[in-house]
């Protein structure tokens, strides 16, 4: 009696595990997912229930920001995608390694070079371009002495 009661446990808990994994599994089915994001994944369609799960949920979050987007913000994206692509894969590679390196900086340093960024975006082009031909100028010594000098400062407005 004790081992049909064992058994009949085990087999339980196996069934009701498998219900689970499939619920898992559908939750990601391409029939789960909005109208408007199959529209937007429609070439993933056919490869869907083939393509391993963490790709998917990036390819669903990414549609779901597409479709919160702005028509501004969609056309914006676009011309960047545009820009991207033109890329060679080496420059393509060194961009994703400068953002993986920026993602790993403190969000404090990431919020002042964001900062930063703003201010010299903010600037006309020709003050941007005269910034830039007076940086090449410096030497090696005095550049890497400039770049000490604004994180000193950087660090020293930060509140402790």
């Amino acid at each position: 009696m004790k081992t049909f009661l064992y058994t009949l446990i085990i087999f339980t808990s196996f069934i009701v595990s498998s219900a689970q994994i499939s619920a898992q599994e559908s939750d990601n089915g391409w029939h789960s997912l909005k109208p408007e994001t199959q529209q937007l994944l429609k070439q993933f369609e056919s490869k869907w229930q083939d393509m391993p799960d963490g790709k998917k949920q990036r390819l669903i979050i990414g549609a779901e920001r597409w479709n919160k987007m702005s028509a501004d913000q969609k056309l914006t994206s676009k011309e960047r995608f545009k820009k991207w692509q033109s890329l060679s894969p080496a420059q393509q590679k060194q961009l994703k390694e400068r953002f993986k390196r920026f993602k790993n900086l403190p969000v404090e340093t990431q919020n002042d070079l964001r900062k930063t960024f703003s201010k010299f975006k903010n600037m006309s082009p020709e003050q941007r371009k005269m910034l830039r031909d007076k940086f090449k100028k410096l030497s090696p010594e005095k550049r890497r002495k400039l770049i000490r000098k604004m994180k000193k400062r950087r660090a020293a407005r930060r509140p402790r």
